[in-house]
């Protein structure tokens, strides 16, 4: 099991200063940065040290909630960009089948747009695609992982 550590003095360093249901995005890039290193087979675990006593349930629904809102909204993404991937390869493939039929110079025009939309989606797929999964498997374990109270 692999711990991040935390400080914090008050329940505000948690929270957003313009929405206090939202995480301060400097302590959620230093709980994603922390977290990343952390092997994917073992647990993450939250360990927050403060001197004073602060509302215990509240920071960690503050921290749950917003994970889970993070895999809700990249679950939705993902769904609408498989239908966009397929609609870049139907796009692509037409284009290439157009190219076949006209004269040379706009044959050529016709068949470069062809690959240049099915290397988009390609893209799309090894690099921004793969990222993303990583992403979401990495916040789903800070959607339900543990966090312990440290004086």
């Amino acid at each position: 099991m692999e711990k991040v550590n935390i400080k914090l003095e008050s329940l505000e360093e948690a929270k957003n200063k313009f929405n206090e249901n939202i995480l301060n995005d400097e302590l959620d890039n230093y709980i994603v940065t922390a977290s990343k290193h952390i092997l994917p087979k073992e647990r993450i675990i939250l360990n927050i040290h403060s001197n004073s006593k602060i509302e215990k349930e509240n920071i960690k629904s503050l921290i749950h909630n917003h994970y889970q809102k993070k895999v809700a909204q990249l679950k939705k993404i993902d769904r609408y960009d498989d239908y966009f991937r397929l609609i870049l390869l139907l796009l692509g493939i037409i284009l290439i089948i157009i190219s076949e039929q006209l004269t040379l110079f706009l044959s050529e025009l016709f068949l470069i747009a062809g690959w240049v939309v099915i290397w988009e989606m390609v893209y799309d797929i090894l690099f921004t695609g793969i990222k993303r999964k990583r992403d979401l498997k990495l916040y789903k374990r800070l959607a339900t992982c543990e966090i312990e109270f440290l004086n």
